[in-house]
């Protein structure tokens, strides 16, 4: 199913999809997270489960951890080990709600 208003991240073999907003689905939104191997062709692959429904994300990573913030109006963050599959397990709360987000990435030099 076409998904939107998703959070991606990944490191540099893994690009991890997760939740979103599907139209055709009911409800229309989703807990999924889905992931590919970069540098091959290929459909996504079952990751696990965020803990709960939502739209309007956003996510950051380092080269190990994912950090998923659930946005459309939650202050709610998740978060992944890249390379393990699983649920994704509570980071803490932003002391704001949001949506329509934006992330960064980094790692230590």
């Amino acid at each position: 199913f076409a998904v939107s208003q998703h959070a991606v991240t990944g490191d540099t073999t893994r690009t991890v999809i997760a939740g979103g907003y599907a139209p055709s689905q009911s409800p229309t939104t989703t807990n999924t997270i889905q992931y590919i191997t970069t540098a091959t062709t290929g459909n996504a692959t079952d990751f696990g489960d965020l803990r709960g429904r939502t739209r309007r994300m956003a996510a950051c990573s380092n080269a190990t951890r994912g950090i998923i913030h659930y946005g459309y109006s939650t202050n709610a963050m998740d978060y992944i080990t890249i390379q393990t599959l699983g649920t994704s397990v509570d980071f803490g709360d932003t002391t704001i709600s949001g949506q329509y987000l934006s992330g960064s990435s980094g790692s230590a030099s």
